[in-house]
């Protein structure tokens, strides 16, 4: 669990979090940079005897450990803890002061995030194979529409008579897709020659549901942070 890892000093906390990244990927470059942000992490959060209760002791460390490794194995109550801050309401970022071994705040990080509506193309999700079928309109009364699927392929057939006569898409394998309302990625030692970006997550608050997008040299999909 992660708070006996923390309890247990960051050096570990790294070797089971970011070992488990690494397994995943084969991009060497990504896993050079995570052993230097282990390292750096390591330096930074010395062993130390914690001052808090279990259920206080600082997650807002977890958080930045496990949203740079993608949430791994081990991270649930760090998940649970940044969900539970962003709803609460009013909003709260994702995660506080993160203190290292000095008592001073750790603020070698960027976490740009952002929150999505049915707009927003973002804020749907359409499982792979799939794609997304994203509308916004107005009815007859002039009230605003949004219309949001997953479907596989589309084709046109007529409908009506004179005038009224024209063609209609047909959807195969329409379903329904998954709103997601949370934009956001984390970059460690941002420009530095050891700077790390993470993945873009997209995420569902109410369910827990995420996604993680792949970026190419790790760039944003957003501008701007702490937007609500």
């Amino acid at each position: 669990m992660i708070l006996k890892l923390f309890r247990h000093g960051a050096l570990q906390v790294h070797s089971a979090l970011f070992n488990e990244v690494n397994v995943k990927g084969s991009d060497k470059t990504i896993g050079r940079r995570l052993s230097l942000m282990a390292a750096s992490f390591a330096a930074a959060f010395a062993v130390q005897t914690p001052a808090f209760a279990d259920e206080d002791y600082d997650l807002d460390c977890a958080v930045i450990l496990c949203l740079a490794g993608g949430f791994p194995v081990g991270c649930a109550d760090a998940w649970d803890y940044m969900i539970d801050r962003i709803t609460h309401i009013p909003s709260k970022p994702p995660f506080g002061f993160c203190a290292m071994s000095d008592g001073s705040q750790y603020t070698d990080y960027s976490t740009p995030y952002k929150r999505l509506n049915g707009d927003d193309e973002r804020g749907w999700y359409c499982p792979d194979g799939l794609m997304l079928h994203h509308e916004i309109s107005r009815d007859d009364n002039g009230r605003r529409r949004v219309e949001a699927f997953c479907y596989k392929s589309v084709s046109y057939r007529w409908k009506g008579y004179g005038e009224d006569r024209r063609k209609v898409p047909v959807y195969s394998n329409r379903q329904a897709a998954t709103p997601l309302d949370l934009e956001m990625q984390i970059t460690i030692a941002p420009g530095t020659a050891d700077e790390y970006r993470s993945s873009v997550f997209r995420i569902n608050t109410k369910t827990g549901f995420r996604v993680e997008v792949r970026t190419n040299e790790g760039d944003l999909y957003f501008d701007g942070a702490g937007q609500d």
